[in-house]
């Protein structure tokens, strides 16, 4: 039985790219023997309770980041990286990195530091003594891409991604679209526009723009907030971004915004199966050029939503505008007045609305569990 290791190094976290990394260890446990990599252990009911993934036959190695998890690549016959902005060397004799994102493109200070770091790191290398850790870190700041050549295949999670990991690493990649972790069947549609993501602090990140959110909601038609709508916020949120959290509620305060965190997995799918239309705002002011990550990479809870035949609103660039069709399964946006000319416009002709709820159920099967289970197989069978 083939050995595999799969790392990444945020097993606690439960978002998007924990959802993508315990499908692949769930599919790939039914036929091969996994080795779950990272500093923490996954708790295996939690990621079935809130994730609806079984990593039941899933072993489990500690490792506290890319040096470590390097050193334990050589015990598997594949080693499979599934850990955001990791750098680890692979030492399988297959080697295969999922790539959420690659990176930003280097500004100045990064590029001096480059300068220095380089030829010290170089010098380490040649010295042959062992100064592994000193080493790495000279080798993440020198931004040596070496690295790459240890891996075989390269996956990623959407367009946008691939299109980055070419102009950045100069590496051709094949895409697999994560699944979702649910399928919701949807109810009855009520006056309800959800948006589902974490609540963590934006500084730097691929924030959710849960503020411009709630300033786009008060800015909807009054007479649809009078007759019952309602904007619901939910995600998780960790202990050290509860101050955020509280800002968020702070400002829906008054209002008919629900701020919701860290609910159950069957919470959240009573929420898009009775949601009307989906909102997602990542990327919303950022530039496309300089930060190019904190953009959505793909967007899995699009895909959940568009199960429950939740109207996705999303931003015009990043992963959730490749998976919606603009004016077919749902609609983009380019500014907070255009979110909110669109969602007034969606709200008041119903049989414009019915007809992009319908085709928005038959495009998620596009990225189903069953279609990923296919793909995937199908691009492990070249290894």
């Amino acid at each position: 039985m083939i050995k595999v290791g799969i790392y990444n190094h945020h097993w606690s976290t439960l978002g998007g790219g924990e959802v993508s990394a315990g499908s692949l260890a769930e599919e790939l446990s039914k036929t091969h023997s996994v080795t779950l990599l990272g500093p923490h252990k996954p708790d295996v009911d939690t990621f079935k309770r809130h994730l609806n993934i079984d990593l039941s036959l899933c072993e489990f190695e500690q490792v506290s980041g890319d040096l470590e998890a390097s050193e334990a690549s050589e015990n598997f016959d594949w080693f499979i990286n599934h850990s955001f902005s990791s750098r680890a060397i692979n030492r399988a004799p297959f080697g295969v990195l999922v790539v959420m994102f690659p990176g930003d493109p280097l500004r100045m200070r990064a590029k001096i530091k480059s300068m220095i770091c380089r030829p010290l790191w170089h010098f380490f290398r040649s010295t042959g003594f062992k100064f592994d850790r000193l080493e790495n870190s000279l080798r993440l700041h020198a931004h040596d891409l070496s690295w790459v050549d240890s891996y075989s295949k390269f996956f990623a999670i959407s367009s946008y991604t691939k299109c980055w990991v070419s102009e950045l690493w100069g590496c051709d990649c094949e895409i697999l679209y994560p699944p979702p972790s649910r399928s919701v069947v949807g109810k009855e549609k009520e006056k309800i526009i959800l948006s589902v993501g974490r609540f963590f602090q934006p500084e730097g990140r691929h924030s959710k723009k849960h503020l411009d959110l709630i300033k786009a909601f008060t800015s909807l038609d009054s007479a649809l907030i009078s007759d019952g709508w309602k904007l619901v916020l939910a995600g998780g949120c960790a202990e050290e971004d509860q101050d955020y959290l509280d800002e968020i509620r702070e400002a829906a305060e008054g209002s008919a915004i629900e701020v919701v965190a860290n609910i159950s997995g069957s919470e959240l799918e009573d929420l898009y199966s009775c949601a009307s239309i989906y909102w997602h705002a990542t990327g919303l002011g950022e530039s496309p050029l300089t930060h190019p990550s904190r953009f959505e990479h793909f967007g899995i809870s699009v895909v959940e939503a568009m199960t429950a035949g939740v109207i996705p609103v999303v931003f015009e660039k990043g992963g959730p505008a490749e998976i919606v069709q603009p004016g077919i399964n749902g609609l983009h946006w380019e500014n907070l007045n255009d979110l909110v000319d669109k969602t007034n416009h969606l709200i008041l002709d119903s049989s414009w609305a019915d007809s992009i709820r319908k085709n928005s159920i038959e495009r998620s099967v596009d990225f189903d569990k069953r279609r990923y289970r296919n793909q995937l197989h199908e691009l492990l069978d070249t290894l």
